[in-house]
Parts: structure tokens; sequence; C-alpha cells
């Protein structure tokens, strides 16, 4: 028996097929080894108040997991009725939502002891259980929405812990592309941010890393109306300073430091013209020339 939560509700070897069944399973699954009273299972199932049938429309769906449970419906299976609801008896190794915990808390002790390579492995097996968002495929009402956000959140951390665990690791080139990714879709995740640039600086792409400061910069502004955090400002401050001190090349455009004013032209300039921005040294070396 498999039970699975980290991406659609699945029960193998046969997953019910009527959704408020499989919601009914969720929701059992996610307080896997305590009783989840009726009442809840009503709410959850009907949002806006339940019907008069509840009781015997809860019961049906019970019984239907029960047979799905014990291959028939025969012997004792995992699910109890305990008043005032219900129980399900999950073993070791049958769910992946406990698989994902237990691997988590592993990382996370691995991460403390200064462990880099063993967190990240324990992280990257942790992980890999995911298969989507947590609880997908059910309908949700309050217990199941908490639950899916609460497990969602669970792994950005473990994923931000994995970067971090290999970027301590000299593995900035590796996790640079995978880090623009959720950089694009987490915009308003500042660590994943730090992340980035920290890779992009380690890297040597000190441009690029600015402008990502500039990408996370405008999402809070504009989504939140606030400014990066003291982590991400420090970070900006060491990249600044890392770009200050590259060579720069001939023809350098002005705004390329991200975060940097951006030169307004004046009508009638070369720049606002469409004409290249000359660079100062060399309008000096051709003053200086007989």
């Amino acid at each position: 028996m498999r039970f699975r939560v980290l991406g659609p509700v699945c029960l193998e070897p046969r997953t019910p097929s009527a959704p408020k069944q499989r919601a009914v399973l969720a929701t059992l699954l996610v307080r896997a080894g305590a009783v989840v009273p009726a009442g809840a299972l009503f709410d959850e199932l009907w949002p806006e108040g339940p019907p008069r049938t509840a009781p015997t429309t809860l019961q049906v769906y019970v019984s239907h997991l029960r047979k799905a449970l014990t291959q028939g419906g025969h012997g004792r299976g995992p699910l109890e009725t305990r008043p005032p609801g219900y129980l399900l008896r999950v073993e070791p190794g049958e769910l992946d939502l406990r698989r994902f915990e237990e691997l988590l808390s592993r990382g996370r002790t691995a991460f403390r002891d200064c462990d880099f390579g063993a967190a990240s492995g324990e992280l990257t097996q942790a992980l890999a259980l995911w298969s989507g968002p947590a609880l997908s495929g059910v309908p949700q009402g309050e217990v199941l929405t908490a639950a899916a956000v609460r497990l969602d959140e669970l792994r950005l951390e473990a994923l931000e812990l994995r970067i971090e665990a290999d970027l301590r690791l000299g593995r900035h080139h590796e996790v640079t592309g995978e880090l623009m990714e959720l950089a694009r879709a987490h915009p308003l995740r500042e660590q994943l941010h730090c992340q980035l640039m920290e890779a992009l600086r380690r890297a040597g792409r000190t441009t690029d890393a600015l402008r990502a400061y500039r990408a996370v910069h405008r999402s809070l502004h504009d989504e939140l109306g606030v400014t990066p955090g003291p982590a991400l400002m420090r970070l900006h401050a060491r990249v600044l300073s890392a770009h200050a001190s590259e060579p720069v090349a001939v023809g350098a455009t002005a705004g390329a430091v991200a975060g940097a004013p951006i030169d307004r032209p004046r009508a009638g300039s070369r720049r606002a013209s469409g004409g290249p921005l000359p660079d100062a040294r060399v309008s000096r070396a051709h003053r200086r020339s007989p």
C-alpha cells in the first residue's frame, strides 16, 4: 500500500475515482494517525454547509475507502471508526509525506553540522518525492487548503536549503540555471533571489547579478510597496563593489549597473538621436592625439 499527497493525491494500487472520496482520503492522510472528527470532514466536503444527507453520504465514502484499502473490504484495514470520527493508520514507508519530513529533518541536521554534502544528498532525495503541487486533483476546503500551503512552503524550504548547501560546496555553476527559473516563478521570494545573485557573483557575472537585483527590487516595490530586506541590500553592496573593481570595456554604456540611476538624455543630444554613448576614456584619448 502506498499513499501520495506530494502532488496528485494517489492510493496505490487503485486511487478512488470520485473527487469527494479522494478529498476524504486526503483529509485523513494529512492527519494520519490522528482522529479526524466527522464534523471536520463535513466542513471539508461541503464548505457552504452540509446537506441533511451528509452523515449518510460520508458513511458511503468511508465504506468505499475501506474496500479500496483492504482489497475488497475483507479483514481489518487501516481505516478505523474512532468517535467522534475516523482514523487512518499509516505504516512506515507507506506515505510520501512522512518520508519527506524525515529526509527534511535529516537535511536540516546535516546542514547545521556543516556537513553540506550529506545535507544536499538528503534534501535531493526529499525533493524527488514531489510530483506537483501538494494535494492536487481533489476539491479543497479549509483543511486541505491550509495543508497544501504548509506543504508547499516546506518544499520551498527544502529547495532553498539544498541550494544553499550546493553553494557552500562550490556548485554555483550547477545551480545558476535552476535559480533563474525559480526566481521567475517566485518573484517575491527574497532568499531565492539572494542565492541567484550569489551564484552569479561567484561566477564573475556581476552585471547579471545586478540585473537580478533590479528585478526583485522592482517586484517588491510594485507588488508590496517595500524595499529589499537587509540580506539582499548587503549582497547588492558586495556585488556593486565587485563590479566597480572590474575593468570597464571600451564602449560600455551608462546604466549597465543594475540599480544605478539612468541618465536621461537631453533633447537634441547624440544619445537622444539614437547614437552610441561615447566612452569617456576614448574621448580623452582623442583629445590628446595630435
